[in-house]
């Protein structure tokens, strides 16, 4: 392992805790957070194209560098890092885009930056790792199946729950409060999926550089999942039920 990548390593965990402070106080002001104040915008749409395009066109390029990068075990976890990004990037923005809605919730330029830089980093220490520097001959196969499963359930609840939020909105991008599956039992099971999808990643890798994309995903999504609740309980009052959790059942 070089020294840049270490350095890259250790600048991705420690951006955890760097996350999570500001967040217990501050709310990324995107989606229904949106407020002036943050600089120029763009579509939500055209913001999450751009922010999350690294995840896939870097791999691109790191993975073909990669002395692992025709074996089986690393492209299975490409795959399957890509398999998410993919749905992000491309997808995902295109549900965004409702033929004659109106832009209500324009995207902050500065945040999508943010986001971007992120990713640039992430794919880098993540793509890195399974094509290059992990030693598969201690990486069994039982263990990176048992992480696909657990990553497939957490995809599966993300890219449900989102079809569910986008699909709430009407013509003028109103929110309602959502109901059925998970939503009975916490208000953001797209954050929940997505936490359960890196962890399964983490598991598959067990590297880690997983456990930091992991760590870093529950610093950004938990805080924000939090303030989703509070919203939720402004906005709607009784309609919303009290008991409902932000993103873990029961728990949190």
């Amino acid at each position: 392992m070089d020294d840049f990548y270490r350095f890259t390593l250790l600048t991705l965990y420690l951006l955890s805790p760097l996350t999570i402070l500001p967040l217990q106080t501050i709310t990324a002001p995107y989606g229904r957070h949106f407020r002036r104040g943050w600089g120029p915008s763009i579509p939500p749409s055209l913001a999450w194209l751009l922010m999350e395009s690294p995840t896939v066109w870097l791999s691109a390029l790191l993975l073909p560098l990669g002395r692992h990068r025709l074996h089986p075990k690393s492209l299975l976890l490409c795959s399957a890092f890509l398999l998410h990004y993919t749905h992000r990037t491309l997808i995902y923005p295109l549900r965004l885009r409702r033929k004659g809605r109106p832009l209500r919730r324009p995207f902050p330029l500065s945040v999508a930056a943010l986001a971007f830089s992120f990713n640039l980093l992430n794919t880098y220490v993540q793509i890195r790792w399974v094509s290059h520097f992990a030693d598969y001959d201690r990486l069994p196969w039982w263990l990176i199946l048992v992480g696909s499963a657990v990553f497939a359930a957490g995809m599966a609840v993300n890219v449900w729950s989102d079809l569910v939020l986008v699909g709430l909105k009407g013509e003028e991008g109103e929110y309602k409060v959502p109901k059925g599956g998970l939503f009975e039992w916490v208000c953001c099971p797209n954050y929940l999926g997505e936490m359960v999808e890196w962890l399964g990643w983490a598991v598959m890798t067990w590297s880690w550089a997983g456990f930091g994309f992991f760590s870093y995903t529950c610093a950004n999504l938990g805080p924000r999942a939090r303030a989703h609740r509070r919203w939720y309980l402004e906005k709607f009052g009784e309609e919303f039920p009290a008991s409902r959790k932000a993103v873990v059942p029961f728990v949190y």
